[in-house]
């Protein structure tokens, strides 16, 4: 299940999170959604006819794997919503727009502050209430509408998918400020204005990129490898394109090694540490 699963979730980033304008239309809105839909049917016969291995199985599924897919609809259908209602106006206008979108997520986080920190901080103890089915309700309810099909659907994973889900969204407003111009407020500090821009290979940053994902050095794992490219591609001003077809350049070296950046950076700190403080 688990092998599979993650099949399926790469696959779906690949088709929709590499293309910058899969959210542009309500058109590719619902083939995105279509397709995210039959992944998740598959998914669910799947569910219902062999079940779990076990009670871990079981959580690791609903906590973790069908919120991912559910947030990717989320995801998707918010970014179209927040462009089809972008305002036309100054720069100032379009940044208020999406600070104010933000804080309407941060309120939402507050709302359902108690299991927002318990998916932030990747709590445990009450994995066996909130992530397996027929578990019975919460001692602390939620204020949102929950999955109501009792064999794909526990009291938490529709929300937990939201969480990732907004999360992404507030990444992607805070991206919109960011090319949109600086904040409004004209406080930030000078070296956030600083522009930091790569300058080496862009297949190096492939590399950075795809150790960092699978080390899961962000948001506690959870960061996408997308997610991760995007913000790379925006902080530091580089075109990577689309990173999977990226990575079968470095799968296909012969002759140099599949990490050579990374090899690079070892030998150097290596070396640096060998020649002390000087």
């Amino acid at each position: 299940m688990k092998t599979e699963f993650k099949k399926i979730k790469t696959e779906l980033e690949e088709t929709l999170l590499s293309d910058p304008d899969v959210a542009s239309s309500a058109e590719t809105i619902k083939q995105a959604a279509t397709l995210i839909e039959d992944a998740l049917s598959s998914i669910r016969i799947d569910v219902v006819k062999n079940g779990f291995e076990d009670e871990p199985d079981e959580i690791a599924f609903f906590k973790s794997y069908k919120p991912e897919l559910l947030s990717l609809k989320i995801e998707l259908i918010y970014r179209y919503n927040l462009k089809l209602n972008e305002p036309v106006g100054t720069r100032e206008t379009v940044i208020k727009y999406y600070e104010a979108e933000i804080k309407s997520i941060q309120s939402f986080f507050r709302m359902n502050s108690f299991h927002y920190q318990y998916f932030k901080n990747n709590l445990t103890h009450m994995d066996a209430v909130y992530f397996v089915r027929n578990a019975g309700p919460l001692a602390l309810p939620t204020d949102d509408i929950n999955d109501v099909d009792p064999k794909f659907s526990t009291p938490m994973s529709l929300l937990f998918a939201k969480f990732k889900g907004y999360e992404s969204v507030q990444q992607f407003s805070l991206q919109q400020i960011s090319s949109t111009g600086n904040s409004s407020s004209g406080t930030e500090p000078k070296e956030a204005k600083e522009n930091m821009r790569w300058t080496g290979d862009s297949i190096n940053i492939v590399e950075l990129a795809y150790g960092v994902w699978l080390t899961g050095q962000l948001n506690n794992g959870n960061a996408s490898l997308n997610q991760i490219v995007k913000w790379l591609e925006i902080n530091l001003h580089v075109n990577i394109g689309v990173v999977q077809r990226r990575f079968i350049e470095i799968e296909r070296r012969k002759r140099l090694s599949p990490t050579k950046y990374i090899d690079q950076m070892r030998d150097t700190i290596r070396q640096k540490i060998d020649r002390g403080n000087s």
